[in-house]
Parts: structure tokens; C-alpha cells; sequence
């Protein structure tokens, strides 16, 4: 079994901050293409959000999540682990 950063201390919370449940449709936004991929954010914090994908997708270390249809409400983020179809990802200021 490979172990994952999420999994190496399974029921110990290891979040800075507390995060909350959240069930809202998103798009995660790959590159300058234009390339999206639907998700759904199942927890968020201020600090960060757990993401599960609609479908298998590849996605980089570094994305826009976008939360609103036009694409104005948006967050950069880092993925922090991935198991399977569920992400964990990090909010950063800016893209990079």
C-alpha cells in the first residue's frame, strides 16, 4: 500500500484550521486553454478545501478553482494529496 500524506495518520486531525461542510458544484480551471474540470467542494476552510472530481482527471501541483459560473469568484490553489477522486488542496494568494 502506498501511503499518502492524507493517509499516513488516519483520524488525527492534522488542519491548521477547522474546516466545515460544504457541498457546492465548482470548476477547477488547468491551464491558459481554458481546460476545465467539474468538482465539488465537500469541505473548506479558510486555509484550504477538500475537492471531489466528477471524473478521472490529471491535474498539475498549481489551479484556479472557480467558484461562480463567470469565473469572478475564484481561488488559486496547490494540491496538497489526492486519493482517488478526492483532493486536498492548499489556497495560495496568487498563481505561480
Amino acid at each position: 500500500m502506498v501511503e499518502t500524506d492524507h493517509s499516513r495518520n488516519r483520524g488525527a486531525e492534522q488542519r491548521k484550521t477547522l474546516r466545515r461542510q460544504f457541498h457546492y458544484g465548482a470548476h477547477i480551471l488547468v491551464d491558459d486553454k481554458g481546460t476545465v474540470h467539474k468538482c465539488s467542494i465537500a469541505d473548506i476552510s479558510h486555509a484550504g478545501a477538500r475537492l471531489v472530481l466528477e471524473s478521472e482527471c490529471t491535474l498539475p501541483d498549481r489551479f484556479v478553482l472557480l467558484l461562480s459560473e463567470s469565473g469572478s469568484a475564484r481561488r488559486f490553489c496547490r494540491l496538497v494529496w489526492r486519493n482517488d477522486m478526492t483532493v486536498g488542496v492548499a489556497f495560495a494568494e496568487q498563481a505561480s
